[in-house]
C-alpha cells in the first residue's frame, strides 16, 4: 500500500499540471460556454490559475481513494489539509512574485505550480503515513471541503474586488466581456496613474 500510494502521489503531480494547463484554455476551447466558465480560467487573475490547480488536485484525490486501500477518515483529513495548503501556497507565491515584478511570462507561474503541487502531495503522503489521530478533525475537514466547493463555484461568477481576483491584463474582475478594447483599458490605467 505504501509504495503504491507513493507512486500515485508522484503520478498525481503530472496529472494535476497537465490537466491544469488544459483547464486554463478550456474557456476559449468551449467558446465561452458554461463548462468553460465553471472549470476553466476566465481571465488572467491569480484566483483563476489557482482554481485550475485545485480542481485536478481534488479529482486526483478521488482517483487515489478508489485505487489504494487506506483509512478513509485519515485520507479525507490529509487531502483536505493538502488541498488548502496547495491553494494558499500558490496564491501567496504568485502574489509575491507579481508584486516584485518577477512574473513577466508563464514560466515562473508554471514553476510555482509544480513546486506547490509537489509540496502538497508530499504533505498529503506524510499526513497519511503519520500516526496522528483524526478523531476530532474529520468533521471540520468535511465542512472545509463543502466550503471549498461553494467558494470554487461562486468566486468565478461573483468575484470579490480583491487583488487575487483582478485580471492582470485589463484590471477587471470576473468574466471579461468578449469584445473589449484592451488598449483603451491600458490607456485609462496609464492616465489613472498620472492623476
Amino acid at each position: 500500500m505504501k509504495d503504491g500510494l507513493k507512486k500515485l502521489e508522484i503520478a498525481g503531480i503530472f496529472f494535476v499540471i497537465i490537466l491544469s494547463v488544459f483547464l486554463q484554455n478550456l474557456f476559449r476551447l468551449t467558446d465561452r460556454n458554461l463548462i468553460g466558465v465553471m472549470f476553466g480560467s476566465v481571465n488572467n487573475s491569480i484566483w483563476e490559475f489557482t482554481k485550475t490547480l485545485l480542481l485536478p488536485y481534488f479529482l486526483w484525490s478521488m482517483i487515489e481513494l478508489l485505487s489504494v486501500r487506506m483509512p478513509f477518515r485519515k485520507f479525507v483529513v490529509s487531502k483536505t489539509v493538502s488541498l488548502y495548503f496547495l491553494g494558499l501556497s500558490y496564491i501567496l507565491i504568485t502574489f509575491v512574485t507579481n508584486l516584485l515584478g518577477l512574473c513577466t511570462n508563464a514560466l515562473p507561474e508554471l514553476v510555482a505550480a509544480v513546486a506547490c503541487v509537489a509540496m502538497a502531495q508530499c504533505l498529503s503522503l506524510r499526513l497519511i503515513r503519520s500516526d496522528f489521530s483524526t478523531k476530532n478533525l474529520y468533521l471540520p475537514s468535511i465542512l472545509l471541503l463543502l466550503l471549498f466547493v461553494s467558494l470554487f463555484l461562486s468566486f468565478t461568477v461573483f468575484p470579490p474586488e480583491m487583488y487575487i481576483f483582478k485580471d492582470r491584463d485589463t484590471g477587471l474582475y470576473g468574466i471579461i466581456p468578449q469584445y473589449i478594447d484592451r488598449g483603451a483599458i491600458a490607456l485609462d490605467t496609464f492616465y489613472g496613474f498620472t492623476d
